[in-house]
């Protein structure tokens, strides 16, 4: 019996994938929707796996994509973290500050904002500032990518895994 591909290099390209998604602002809010980028790099990483074995190869199981997305989950907190942190000390939390005066143009224009307390706005700007990278937001990620890659990889077992061979018909005469 021929023994399986490595699941490594798969798993890494499915938490590149991953990382990029949840690192990069404003394409991060793809994640809004229950977590639909950590899911596609799960799933990527079932995808690129599947290309590695043999087309008749009928090895590759759902515990296989389980695998594949939970390893690509681990990888992809990773690189999310480090591409947010790298960010945040370049360039600064551009998606809080957009969000701040988004929030703040929202209530000037409706009229709220001349009627709220100085230390409410001000509280609100630095709770939107401080939103960037922070230990709670690291472990949070190392327990949400896994988990949500994992399932990634189950859907991609459920649309890649081997069609099964209809029995053989035996003809009587």
């Amino acid at each position: 019996m021929p023994e399986k591909p490595s699941k490594l290099m798969p798993a890494l390209y499915g938490g590149i994938i991953m990382g990029i998604i949840s690192g990069i602002p404003f394409l991060n809010f793809v994640n809004c929707l229950c977590c639909a980028g950590v899911m596609f790099g799960g799933f990527m990483a079932v995808f690129f796996y599947k290309k590695d074995l043999p087309p008749d190869n009928q090895m590759f199981t759902n515990s296989d994509a389980m695998a594949l997305g939970a390893l690509a989950g681990v990888f992809g907190a990773i690189l999310g973290n480090v591409i947010t942190g790298v960010l945040l000390l370049t360039v600064g939390n551009i998606t809080g500050k957009a969000m701040y005066n988004m929030v703040i143009g929202l209530y000037d224009s409706i009229g709220l904002l001349d009627k709220m307390p100085a230390d409410a706005v001000e509280q609100m700007e630095r709770g939107m500032m401080d939103s960037g990278l922070s230990v709670t937001n690291i472990v949070l990620s190392f327990v949400i990518d896994p988990l949500f890659g994992l399932l990634g990889g189950l859907i991609g077992y459920a649309f890649l895994k081997p069609k099964a061979l209809p029995p053989a018909q035996t003809v009587t005469q």
